[in-house]
């Protein structure tokens, strides 16, 4: 697959990696490489290596430097992991590190043309690495979110085979990384049809709120140290007001929390001029923000309930259940959210 010859789609490997992680810039990096190339050594097995993540902070990036390396290095500030397997939509960038702006905007317009959802993750990998010349070749790669396979996996789990069948009917022609938008809106619009038909709303939210964007581990972990240290909810929701941007400053009432979706583009919302501008401007799917008139189901909205479930899920380490208040595609002007956690985890203090 390509466009223009530049954005290739492929699957990587998992592999182990060698790898210090900071907060920083690219030009951070290279001083990293120094440490790495230094302790690694001949255990290196292939190209230098730069994993961004933009999921970790607000006001900045989480980038681990690292290389691939045939046994596990722990030393100092180097850390050894697996780097899990992933599908990628990649570009070939020539040029030194500060000439990729290009290259970046050719990927990730591919991304926006065809309506298909990123992760949080992006790699770039140093084929030839000379932070001090020209001399530079890097490929950049996009880690994608697979929501079609993850649909198709929870459909079978919850439903079944034949119900598998039913909703996926077609997705191999027009729910491919080929497809326009238009087609894989429609795809969308039809594969929801499918499901409101076969399955009530407990089997429709368990399968649809597992195929949400993954929420960061690290904020994740992060705030259920917070909650393990006293069992308050509480000091968790005071957390999450510092960071609205992330958490929406959810409200609780009782062992119920409510939250209201900020828009996806802050700026464009405020500025535009119309109301169906401002929900495209709202919307944070990539698969209907451009579909909201179109009669999509509002079952659909049942994975964006799955950004609340993982992080509620994650903190407590028990089952929630996220109702939805409000949603673009019901026809509301906002997306809103009821977390409704086990009881006793705001009556009991353990």
């Amino acid at each position: 697959m390509s466009e223009s010859g530049c954005v290739t789609h492929k699957k990587v490997d998992e592999m182990l990696i060698a790898g210090i992680c900071f907060k920083g810039e690219f030009k951070d990096s290279a001083p990293k490489f120094d440490i790495l190339l230094e302790e690694c050594k001949d255990l290196i097995c292939g190209p230098a290596m730069a994993v961004y993540d933009y999921g970790v902070y607000t006001d900045g990036i989480e980038i681990e430097a690292c290389f691939p390396v045939r046994t596990p290095v722990e030393s100092g500030e180097i850390k050894s992991r697996i780097l899990e397997s992933a599908e990628v939509l990649s570009v070939i960038h020539h040029g030194p590190h500060d000439t990729s702006k290009e290259s970046y905007r050719k990927l990730f317009s591919y991304l926006a043309k065809h309506g298909i959802a990123g992760t949080s993750f992006v790699r770039e990998i140093y084929s030839v690495y000379n932070p001090e010349a020209e001399e530079n070749v890097t490929e950049i790669q996009a880690v994608l979110h697979k929501w079609g396979d993850r649909l198709s996996r929870n459909i079978h789990r919850v439903l079944g085979a034949s119900a598998q069948k039913e909703v996926m009917r077609n997705n191999d022609t027009l729910f491919t990384l080929e497809s326009t938008k238009d087609e894989r809106a429609y795809w969308v619009k039809a594969a929801m049809q499918k499901l409101d038909e076969l399955a009530d709303n407990h089997q429709k939210y368990d399968i649809l709120s597992r195929c949400a964007h993954d929420f960061s581990e690290k904020r994740i972990n992060r705030l259920r140290t917070i909650y393990e240290k006293n069992k308050d909810i509480d000091e968790v929701l005071e957390e999450m007001h510092k960071d609205p941007a992330w958490y929406e400053k959810p409200v609780r009432k009782q062992n119920i929390l409510y939250v209201t979706k900020v828009p996806y583009d802050q700026k464009g919302y405020e500025s535009a001029d119309t109301e169906s501008e401002r929900k495209r401007r709202y919307c944070h799917c990539p698969l209907v923000r451009e579909y909201l008139d179109e009669g999509i189901s509002p079952t659909f909205c049942y994975c964006g309930s799955g950004w609340y479930r993982q992080q509620w899920e994650g903190i407590l380490g028990r089952p929630v259940k996220i109702e939805i208040l409000k949603s673009l595609l019901n026809g509301d002007n906002e997306c809103s959210f009821a977390i409704h956690v086990p009881v006793e985890v705001v009556t009991k203090k353990k």
